[in-house]
């Protein structure tokens, strides 16, 4: 299945993949923020998240701005003026808290525990929320890449290209592993690095020009991935 594929080193998404996405925390702040606001929370869900991809895809270089801010901020358009005064900070506690601890998957701890080939985080996170999360599941990775770090988020370019100087490797040497089909996989392909969607629920790939290159369930077949080279 991976043969003839020259693997030196894996860049390696972080929420979603190596540890549970933020999806049960986001829903129940969109239920804290309808029950203030009479709001369905379906509305706030599918508003909030519009937003927030807007924003981000705008905050690059020097517009950047840090993770928690445009999750705040995102959020606050997208509520009715009259609605203004609320703590959005306190309704995004939930959101906060799972980003600094979150649930690392079995299958992430494998392979971080003795990785085949150097392996160089991918985050689109400020640097202390990452650093807390690392050290709250007591994960030593040396290579690391944030949004903060690179100013921009995932799927643009700078991410991935300060992972590669971090690695001193070329984009045909490395493949980007993730579980989102915009950020991960369409992100490591418009710099050129060949990608390994991570679907864990059984999603539907994309086909043609926007399917990933390969497609796991988890990470354990990456050790297979990049052994099959050799």
């Amino acid at each position: 299945m991976f043969s003839g594929v020259t693997i030196r080193g894996l860049l390696l998404d972080f929420y979603g993949t190596v540890v549970h996405d933020d999806d049960e925390p986001f829903a129940a702040v969109c239920s804290d923020v309808a029950a203030a606001t009479g709001l369905r929370r379906h509305e706030v869900s599918t508003a909030w998240s519009q937003e927030y991809e807007r924003v981000a895809d705008e905050a690059h270089g020097d517009a950047f701005r840090r993770l928690r801010d445009l999750a705040r901020d995102s959020l606050a358009r997208t509520l009715p003026p009259r609605e203004h005064g609320l703590d959005l900070d306190a309704l995004l506690d939930p959101l906060y808290a799972q980003w600094t601890a979150p649930q690392a998957y079995p299958d992430a701890l494998e392979l971080l525990a003795d990785p085949p080939v150097p392996v160089c985080l991918v985050s689109d996170v400020d640097d202390d929320v990452l650093l807390a999360a690392l050290a709250h599941l007591r994960l030593d990775v040396p290579l690391r890449v944030t949004s903060e770090q690179s100013r921009a988020y995932k799927p643009a370019a700078p991410s991935f290209e300060h992972a590669l100087g971090l690695l001193g490797l070329g984009p045909d040497e490395v493949v980007h592993v993730g579980d989102s089909l915009t950020s991960d996989v369409a992100g490591a392909h418009s710099v050129g690095i060949r990608s390994v969607w991570v679907d864990r629920t059984g999603r539907d790939a994309p086909s043609g020009d926007h399917a990933p290159t390969w497609t796991v369930r988890d990470l354990r077949p990456l050790r297979d991935l990049v052994r099959a080279q050799t």
